[in-house]
């Protein structure tokens, strides 16, 4: 059963999450966090399978916080979680190591699936994206040198089976 962390200074967006997980006993939400320095901390201790991780917190935001986990947690698998729908944010948050881009505004609609395609080793963006945006930002990534093969990446309800 994959474990789940949840970084997030929303104590309602938490629960909220909470809430879609039970619906899905194949995850396990094994704790949460209410800042960046305390989710690198609690994914140090708990070690979890994938981390749900907010872009935007005080103190350590979840970019670094990313970034942190990544050097110390190479096989942790991370999505960030976001209202930005900001191309720049996206291409930063996977330059830092996230696996998953995923919109506060797609979370009930695509959460599981999202868990899903990241916790088989791929890479998961919201679908809210324009289509050739997600493609210019995928080569950029994969012409810095970091892995990202195409067949992986689901940014649409079409290209993957959740």
């Amino acid at each position: 059963m994959p474990r789940v962390l949840i970084v997030d200074d929303h104590p309602f967006v938490r629960r909220g999450v909470q809430n879609i997980l039970e619906g899905f006993p194949e995850w396990e939400l094994c704790g949460e966090a209410a800042t960046g320095w305390d989710g690198v901390q609690l994914i140090e201790k708990l070690k979890p399978d994938v981390v749900l991780m907010d872009v935007s917190m005080p103190g350590m935001d979840g970019i670094q916080a990313t970034r942190m986990v990544r050097s110390a947690n190479p096989r942790t698998k991370i999505i960030l979680i976001t209202l930005h729908e900001s191309v720049e944010v996206l291409r930063s948050g996977f330059r830092a190591g996230a696996n998953g881009y995923l919109l506060k505004v797609d979370a009930e609609e695509e959460l599981v699936k999202a868990l899903r395609i990241v916790v088989a080793d791929g890479s998961y963006i919201s679908p809210k994206f324009n289509p050739q945006i997600v493609e210019q930002v995928i080569k950029e990534i994969t012409s810095s040198a970091l892995k990202f093969p195409r067949e992986e990446i689901s940014h649409t309800n079409k290209t993957a089976k959740a």
